[in-house]
């Protein structure tokens, strides 16, 4: 069976006759007849009810055109991808941002290198606090958004955005609890998001030091535990708009502990480690829409 055969079995099926579809693919009639002829006798099977005067296809014939169809699209997409990749451009690029950072603000870049390199899939994953950086460190993903904590000479990176941290709790549980200093806020629980770093050597921005702690390992998890009453925490501004306007939040304001920590975001690749041109575009984008 071969890829021609395929496209004289669809040409067949599309003109309605030998003779139409051996005008279409300019070959004669005996040398169409004589490829269907073969295939068949491959298959073992009739692909055509020759009992009328046009090619009707047999029920198997439709079922296999329908495949045929299926398989030449897959060669003509196999073949673009070839030549895309033949250009140097990368099959993937990864990408590891922190699932605190505001990810609206980077769509248009995503949107834009999609549009620009359609064949280079795009690998997303989100990381919090430290994670995303040992990422990068490790040679998992080509390119980080993460917290910038420390100067690290290494690494090479694009300020961002930055996000706001504000410790909250439900109007109730300060009311309740009568946190008015910070022996008192250490008493109760605090709502921590774990590092997804494997270093150990970023914390968790606001842990309250010999506080009680209760870990989650996503924000969203954490907002809806702050929102139950079940503890207090730090929340980017950005993910409790609607709660503060409607009091169902309430920043908490004690003497010794910040109500308020301000996370610059940065976007971060490695200096030993050169990354592809996709990767490279999108680097050059960030730095266009956030740098």
């Amino acid at each position: 069976m071969t890829l021609d055969q395929l496209r004289i079995l669809i040409a067949i099926a599309d003109q309605g006759s030998v003779l139409a579809a051996a005008r279409v693919l300019l070959r004669t009639q005996p040398t169409i007849s004589v490829s269907m002829r073969k295939l068949e006798d491959e298959l073992d099977l009739s692909l055509f009810d020759r009992s009328s005067y046009r090619a009707l296809l047999t029920p198997q014939g439709e079922q296999l055109c329908q495949h045929a169809r299926e398989i030449l699209k897959q060669v003509e997409h196999f073949r673009a991808r070839a030549k895309y990749l033949a250009t140097g451009y990368e099959p993937s690029i990864s990408l590891a941002i922190e699932a605190g950072y505001p990810l609206p603000q980077i769509l248009g870049a995503l949107r834009r290198c999609e549009k620009t390199y359609p064949e280079t899939r795009l690998h997303l994953q989100t990381e919090n606090i430290g994670g995303a950086l040992d990422k990068l460190r490790q040679g998992e993903v080509d390119l980080a958004i993460s917290p910038w904590l420390d100067d690290m000479p290494e690494l090479e990176s694009i300020p961002l955005t930055f996000t706001t941290l504000v410790t909250v709790a439900t109007p109730r549980f300060v009311q309740d609890h009568q946190i008015s200093d910070l022996d008192a806020l250490k008493r109760q629980v605090q709502i921590v998001v774990r590092d997804s770093g494997d270093t150990g050597t970023v914390r968790s921005p606001g842990t309250l030091p010999g506080g009680r702690h209760w870990v989650v390992n996503d924000h969203y998890s954490k907002k809806e535990l702050i929102l139950a009453g079940m503890g207090w925490g730090k929340l980017q501004d950005y993910l409790m708009t609607d709660e503060r306007a409607t009091g169902k939040l309430d920043v908490l304001e004690v003497n010794g502990y910040p109500s308020h920590s301000v996370i610059e975001m940065r976007a971060v690749r490695r200096r030993d480690e050169p990354v592809g041109p996709v990767a490279e575009a999108l680097w050059l984008d960030l730095i266009r829409s956030g740098g």
